[in-house]
């Protein structure tokens, strides 16, 4: 009887460590994180860059370049976008930044972003390499390799919707970092953690003389 009970005590504590543990999972999770405008745009830009690097990767055909030899080999169909150093770049850039928004939306669930100086430098970052990629993908696609009329994107529907995807990304990306510079202003510009306090640099900073 002695054995009966310690058991049954032993079963209730463990049922309500079980229940406590899953309380406490579940209670880290804050679901109106949703609502934030910021959790919005960055799940818009999730979106924006996944079609983006998609619509590249798949354009395996009907690219006019990246120069007459090449063409030839590639046939009557064109080239694919592997052809190309700035593609496959813009494909990286997205596949990389898409991995991001969606780690960056998890943790603005469970209420662990960095501060908002942090957040700005990354998204800063990520601008300019945005830009940096579909603004050199746009130049190649508008090159003409054999006919001057025939410029390396015409028949590539999926590279042209590709750069389209990749620049409403990086304007997304923009306001992102505009909500973000006013939450990092209203904290009075706190420093970065790697750089220490830049308050006093910036414009409405606590440094005084």
């Amino acid at each position: 009887q002695v054995a009966r009970s310690a058991r049954r005590a032993l079963s209730r504590a463990l049922h309500t460590r079980f229940v406590e543990h899953h309380t406490m999972s579940g209670g880290d999770i804050d679901p109106t994180a949703i609502n934030s405008p910021k959790f919005r745009l960055i799940a818009v830009q999730c979106l924006f860059a996944l079609t983006a690097f998609a619509t590249m990767a798949g354009q395996n055909k009907n690219l006019a370049g990246p120069d007459a030899m090449t063409l030839e080999e590639c046939g009557p169909y064109g080239c694919g976008y592997h052809k190309f150093a700035v593609f496959q770049f813009l494909v990286v850039i997205c596949v990389t930044y898409w991995l991001f928004t969606m780690l960056w939306m998890g943790m603005y669930l469970i209420q662990k972003v960095p501060p908002a100086g942090t957040e700005f430098m990354i998204y800063a970052v990520f601008n300019v390499l945005i830009l940096i990629a579909f603004s050199t993908s746009w130049t190649e696609c508008n090159e003409t390799i054999v006919d001057p009329t025939y410029p390396v994107c015409k028949r590539a529907t999926g590279a042209k919707a590709s750069i389209a995807f990749a620049m409403f990304t990086w304007l997304a990306l923009c306001v992102s970092m505009m909500f973000t510079w006013k939450e990092w202003r209203d904290q009075n510009y706190e420093g970065l953690p790697i750089f220490g306090d830049f308050s006093s640099f910036m414009p409405g900073g606590g440094g005084g003389g």
